[in-house]
């Protein structure tokens, strides 16, 4: 339970540190060619991949975050101390 936590309060806390969110980009796959000629290599296939973006957080979304981010590292560090 701790280590969700954690993952949570560490993901929101650098969301409002550096006011980047992840965004899957899809991939592409090669456009077919029609017509005769002479035989090409295959273009590779791009994975989908993550990308930064803005977030666009306002002050105040951004002191959301970081409160309830922190809030739960705090929580999840006291669960660790309990044993739980």
């Amino acid at each position: 339970m701790s280590l969700v936590l954690i993952a949570f309060g560490a993901t929101l806390v650098s969301v409002a540190l550096f006011n980047k969110m992840p965004r899957v980009v899809p991939g592409y796959r090669p456009v077919p060619r029609h017509g005769g000629g002479v035989a090409a290599a295959p273009r590779a296939v791009a994975p989908p991949r993550l990308r930064l973006v803005e977030a666009r957080l306002t002050e105040q979304g951004r002191a959301v975050f970081t409160a309830i981010g922190g809030s739960a590292l705090i929580v999840a560090f006291f669960l660790a101390l309990s044993g739980l």
